[in-house]
């Protein structure tokens, strides 16, 4: 036996343009004893710091600014949820640190929680297509633009189907990602009903012609 303590609980502070979402979201995550919610503006530095916001403005931009130091080890894992953001707006809001981004519109209360902590202790993808990418593309045009096709899939939704092409059930999936069932068959949902497939074998089938699994 180690001896070691439980895990310290994630810190987190939740940046929201308005307080209503804020104080809503920071409630729930303060009942996970796995999260410790920070409030903003806090001497202490998060290890994930949550954006909610409908636009990705400069509002928004300029109140992450003192979360993103110049070192990329002392930045926080950035979570983004926004609606539409562009690709130069994701670009800027980036920083240093490991960032994802997810829509807002499709995320749950439940989904936060399990998004912020896989993304702190690297357990599992990062939910949404990784700032990575976008990073990548705006310097380096080479990715093919929207016929690449990476971007038919989302990182957390390629973690699913990579399951599933190995034979995994949906509570299987639900352990090894660290996703809640309900996530893992909605996030399959999704895939089957955007691209016009008729169940999750011809998904994992649809992803391997695509040479992403």
């Amino acid at each position: 036996m180690s001896g070691s303590g439980p895990p310290r609980p994630v810190q987190v502070v939740v940046l929201a343009e308005d307080r209503l979402t804020a104080q809503g979201v920071e409630a729930h995550l303060a009942a996970d004893e796995r999260l410790r919610v920070l409030p903003a503006g806090a001497e202490e530095n998060p290890g994930v710091l949550l954006v909610i916001t409908a636009e990705l403005g400069e509002g928004t931009l300029s109140a992450l600014k003192p979360y993103l130091p110049e070192g990329p080890a002392e930045a926080p894992r950035l979570v983004l949820l926004a609606d539409r953001p562009t690709a130069e707006q994701l670009a800027r809001a980036a920083g240093p640190g490991p960032v994802a981004f997810t829509p807002r519109e499709r995320t749950t209360l439940a989904d936060i929680t399990e998004m912020l902590c896989a993304v702190a202790r690297g357990a599992a993808p990062l939910p949404g297509p990784p700032l990575e990418q976008v990073r990548t593309r705006r310097w380096n045009d080479r990715s093919g633009g929207a016929n690449d096709a990476s971007s038919l899939f989302t990182a957390r939704e390629l973690a699913v189907l990579r399951q599933l092409a190995a034979g995994s059930s949906t509570a299987e999936i639900a352990a090894a990602l660290h996703y809640s069932e309900r996530t893992v068959k909605y996030i399959i949902h999704e895939v089957i009903v955007r691209h016009g497939l008729r169940n999750r074998v011809h998904a994992v089938a649809f992803a391997l012609r695509q040479g992403l699994l």
